[in-house]
């Protein structure tokens, strides 16, 4: 193996071509050697070959998770998000009894045209949006000179538009159904 001094090497030499035993064990400890080197070197291998595999199972599961998000932004998108569009034109008339009123399109922007006949004379109306059970959902100030007042959609169900002077007296309710 190269690790005896220079001067002992002949005498090691020498006994090794008399001495059956050592020969035997040289052979073994050669034979071990060998097997220790190839193993260590197919070991190596393994290695190398299972951090390829690794490398290369892990690319590509990257790019089918960003192919498969890819996939699913393009086919979900559509449905959370809507195309802004026109907003639905509504016209409000008061009726009594349960007529249930107007009705328009849910979560879509409204367009709120309330009938003003007959009422009172002011610059400006408030008007509020409420649900059935009474609390406020939307608010805004309408104009005697405005067509109509802008509100964000609603969702389904059934509101309340209410009509009322600066003051705070309310004039006119409408009905609202959201379907």
């Amino acid at each position: 193996m190269g690790s005896s001094p220079l001067d002992a090497r002949p005498l090691f030499e020498e006994h090794l071509l008399t001495c059956e035993g050592c020969q035997d064990r040289l052979r073994e400890i050669d034979a071990y050697l060998l097997a220790v080197r190839m193993s260590s070197e197919r070991l190596r291998r393994e290695k190398k070959a299972a951090k390829g595999r690794e490398w290369r199972i892990q690319s590509w599961f990257q790019v089918l998770a960003a192919v498969a998000c890819g996939m699913v932004l393009v086919v979900a998108t559509p449905r959370f998000v809507r195309p802004p569009g026109r907003a639905v034109a509504v016209s409000l008339t008061a009726m009594r009894g349960d007529g249930g009123g107007s009705s328009a399109p849910p979560a879509r922007e409204l367009m709120l045209h309330p009938d003003l006949t007959g009422l009172a004379e002011a610059s400006s109306y408030r008007l509020e949006i409420v649900d059935l059970t009474g609390h406020t959902v939307r608010q805004g100030t309408l104009t005697r000179s405005q067509n109509g007042i802008q509100v964000a959609g609603l969702g389904a169900g059934l509101y309340f538009v209410r009509l009322y002077l600066p003051a705070g007296e309310l004039l006119r309710e409408y009905g609202l159904r959201i379907q």
